[in-house]
């Protein structure tokens, strides 16, 4: 594969269906506390039972989208991933889980519970990856709600093949990401060099409630503003203080507006510094020692222009594959790579290099 010579590394790709696969790789004693759909309309918001408690879903189900005219059943095979990676010259996608399997990590209560599914998930993506080595590979999920089963889970999931941590940008509830219970945590992440990957999805994330009845408007503000919001706490809540090491991918946020945010978190810190007093570097200085941002540039018109603000090595390849706002196999890649206004340096760094350095692929 790769594109005149340079590798290419999807850092966003997503599989589907997790939650069905729970079942087959759940231990036995958790199978019948399994997440339940429960019935609903199609004019009401889903119901799923987790442990013992409903989730509300941030959706009606008739606004689900679909993507008929591409994605067939076929695509969503290890053997149809890769068949669509070749269109685009795409060496290989990282895969993370689908929004409902994060959301319900996020959602459970009972850390033995949440423990149990992080196993279930991490195992279905091991396999699933295993279906194509050198091609696929993946990054895992741990529970968040307790500090000694996530370590735990951490070390067995980077055993079993995973390059990063998949978490929703929202907080576990009761939680801020500055509270000390994340610390040990994070001190593991910088210690096996483990990046945290953000990935906003429905559940809990801004306009979730506000915006229920329309999709439309609780999607334009959860997926971005919610882990702009996230980042912030990072850069400025002290985290990246205490922890200098640990690493952070923004995925499905968009590259452009990052430049207006840091400036107008940089402003801040200058004016108010009385009010981050932890606070000893300039946001936009850990940002570019600490944090990558997933380009996605067949939906975000201004990319080519936060490339040369933000730099090439800030940037990696983010094509949210197969969701239904993504582009078609073989219209992936090629905004980037036929781009005359990214250097050929540049290029090669967000298609490949940033994300094979950052995961240590050894590609």
């Amino acid at each position: 594969m790769a594109i005149d010579g340079m590798k290419v590394i999807d850092l966003d790709s997503h599989l589907v269906g997790d939650l069905e696969s729970w079942g087959q790789t759940v231990e036995a004693k958790y199978k019948e506390f399994l997440p339940r759909k429960l019935p609903t309309k199609d004019n009401e918001r889903r119901k799923t039972l987790v442990g013992n408690q409903i989730m509300v879903g941030s959706e009606l189900g008739r606004q689900k989208a679909e993507k008929k005219e591409w994605v067939t059943e076929a695509d969503l095979t290890p053997q149809g991933r890769v068949r669509n990676m070749d269109l685009d010259g795409i060496d290989v996608a990282v895969l993370s889980p689908n929004s409902p399997a994060l959301d319900i990590l996020w959602f459970a209560d009972d850390p033995e519970l949440a423990a149990a599914y992080a196993r279930a998930q991490n195992n279905y993506m091991n396999w699933y990856a295993s279906q194509q080595q050198g091609r696929l590979m993946w990054a895992g999920v741990i529970p968040l709600q307790d500090t000694k089963e996530a370590i735990k889970e951490l070390h067995r999931s980077r055993e079993l093949g995973s390059k990063a941590l998949n978490v929703k940008a929202t907080p576990i509830p009761g939680k801020e990401w500055w509270d000390p219970h994340f610390d040990p945590i994070f001190d593991e992440l910088e210690k096996t060099k483990t990046p945290i990957i953000f990935h906003d999805t429905k559940t809990g994330s801004m306009g979730h409630e506000r915006f229920a009845n329309n999709f439309f408007f609780s999607h334009m503000v959860g997926r971005t503003i919610e882990s702009m919001v996230c980042l912030m706490i990072y850069l400025c809540g002290g985290i990246m203080e205490k922890h200098p090491d640990l690493k952070i991918i923004c995925l499905e946020t968009g590259a452009s507006q990052m430049p207006w945010w840091l400036s107008r978190m940089d402003e801040h810190w200058e004016k108010l510094p009385h009010l981050v007093p932890w606070q000893k570097r300039k946001p936009s200085d850990i940002f570019n020692e600490s944090v990558y941002v997933g380009c996605e540039p067949f939906e975000d018109g201004l990319f080519e222009w936060a490339v040369e603000y933000l730099g090439g090595d800030r940037l990696v390849l983010a094509t949210d594959s197969p969701h239904w706002d993504s582009s078609q196999p073989g219209l992936v890649t090629g905004p980037v790579a036929k781009s005359t206004k990214i250097s050929q340096e540049n290029k090669r760094k967000v298609l490949g290099e940033n994300a094979i350095n950052l995961l240590g692929l050894g590609l």
